[in-house]
């Protein structure tokens, strides 16, 4: 009896998790195939990583809440400049920054330490900010969204005592590997899915289908927006400073508008409301923009040169766009996670929260701050 009992919690356990294995898999598999490859390689697979991690961390906020979110890179800017601040070593930071505050060029810290360190100070800042922001919902809370990518990118572009103003950040370690990049994935993409599962997650899922519904049930929607804010502002913090750790040299454009709307057309060509979405999105729109690249930098098939057309893989992307959400407008995998494939029966204990009650959430939530 207590075997059969412990072989049925496991099993339980185990179609609990069924979801975050097709898309760990996925990343692996892609990560183990390109690896072998050559540097260039090397490199596109270390963007796709960490195009990967933004991508998670927006789906963990826009995917479970339904609030659209223009402004995430801004706390990849933020995770990028606080890791280099820690992981270049004092004696570079007093001879490059020479403006930088004393304090700030004694901080230093190992690569590991470093990455951890950006995603908790993005996390702060995900914490600060989501006092006035997550009291907002619909346009106006996607609009400051926007509003505040916009101020991370002025003060990194003029706060020159710490980010060295438009010259950037200068001589950053280059520690991220495709394996590390890799790590970091997976830990976000169990992370995340956890807390979608979670009470938390539940009642804010909830509040995505039917926000008046879910007030009407007790659920406090300013509290469960709030964490999911810090949870997303932290993975994309991560993802930040392994992208400053990956570059080496930076400065606030690279987390500006051309890798937010990248980022955002991952998420909504995958499918927004759900993780598998989130990495399918970005291993479709990865492929696809390396291949638009290479026929826009002009190839040679053969004898045969096709003559460069600048600007087309933007337009490319833009076409992709439109036509998935035409023909598929809950994103490739229909807003829907990778269930078991053998249990029919479970199907609707692990269904988006879309096909449920929302009166069936959780216990009543009673701190409503908003």
């Amino acid at each position: 009896m207590i075997g059969e009992a412990v072989s049925g919690r496991m099993r339980r356990a185990g179609l609990y998790l069924w979801p975050i294995v097709p898309p760990a898999m996925l990343a692996v598999i892609v990560t183990l195939l390109v690896s072998h490859g050559s540097t260039y390689m090397h490199s596109i697979l270390i963007l796709g990583l960490i195009n990967l991690l933004f991508v998670v961390g927006l789906y963990s906020f826009s995917g479970t809440s339904g609030v659209f979110s223009f402004g995430h890179i801004g706390f990849a800017a933020i995770g990028a400049y606080s890791a280099g601040i820690f992981a270049i070593a004092p004696g570079t930071k007093r001879e490059l920054f020479g403006s930088m505050p004393a304090a700030l060029i004694h901080l230093h810290a190992g690569t590991s330490i470093s990455t951890l360190i950006g995603g908790c100070i993005a996390a702060v800042a995900g914490a600060i900010t989501s006092v006035p922001l997550m009291r907002l919902g619909g346009l106006a809370a996607s609009l400051a969204t926007f509003a505040l990518l916009i101020i991370v990118h002025v003060v990194g572009q003029n706060l020159n005592q710490v980010t060295n103003g438009q010259s950037g950040m200068a001589d950053v370690p280059i520690t991220t590997t495709p394996w590390r990049a890799l790590a970091w994935c997976l830990v976000a993409i169990v992370v995340v899915y956890l807390f979608q599962e979670s009470r938390w997650g539940l009642r804010l899922r909830a509040s995505r289908e039917d926000e008046v519904a879910a007030r009407a049930c007790g659920v406090g929607i300013f509290n469960e927006r709030r964490l999911a804010w810090i949870l997303s502002a932290f993975v994309v913090g991560i993802g930040g400073a392994l992208y400053g750790q990956f570059l080496g040299t930076f400065n606030a454009d690279a987390f500006y508008l051309s890798i937010s709307f990248l980022i955002i057309a991952m998420l909504v060509v995958g499918g927004r409301n759900s993780l598998a979405g989130a990495v399918v999105g970005c291993a479709f729109i990865s492929v696809v923009a390396e291949g638009l690249r290479r026929i826009e930098a002009g190839p040679h098939i053969g004898p045969v040169h096709i003559p460069s057309r600048p600007g087309l893989g933007a337009v490319g992307l833009g076409v992709i766009m439109v036509l998935v959400l035409v023909l598929r407008p809950r994103g490739l995998t229909g807003g829907r996670e990778i269930l078991w494939p053998f249990k029919r029966a479970i199907r609707g204990r692990l269904a988006p929260v879309e096909s449920r009650s929302v009166i069936a959430v959780a216990p009543a939530s009673t701190q409503d701050g908003s």
